[in-house]
């Protein structure tokens, strides 16, 4: 037939520890939201080079132009172009990998 179970319920026979103000801290710290999740994820990830091949100077020149007039660096404008392309990135600032 079956087996029993037995349960010893009494509270002296618990192995009470300790918790400590960091423990409660993590234990109840909300978790990131997706996008900071996404742009967490940005940040840390690793770094590579993004260069195109050989285009007309005066091309590069309007970008550099269009990039100051913005007061923006060209990397921040890069990003800013590939957003408004239709891109689903964060902004520069989010993900600068300088910026904490």
């Amino acid at each position: 037939m079956g087996k029993k179970i037995s349960i010893n319920l009494d509270d002296d026979e618990l192995e009470v520890l300790p918790v400590t103000s960091d423990k409660v801290t993590a234990m109840a710290a909300s978790l990131p939201s997706a996008h900071k999740a996404r742009v967490q994820a940005l940040k840390e990830a690793e770094r590579t080079q993004f260069a195109f091949s050989q285009i007309p100077k005066p091309i590069k020149a309007m970008f550099e132009q269009e990039a100051k007039r913005r007061g923006m660096l060209l990397k921040e404008y890069l990003f800013f172009c590939l957003k408004a392309g239709g891109l689903d990135i964060p902004d520069y600032n989010e993900i600068d990998g300088r910026r904490n």
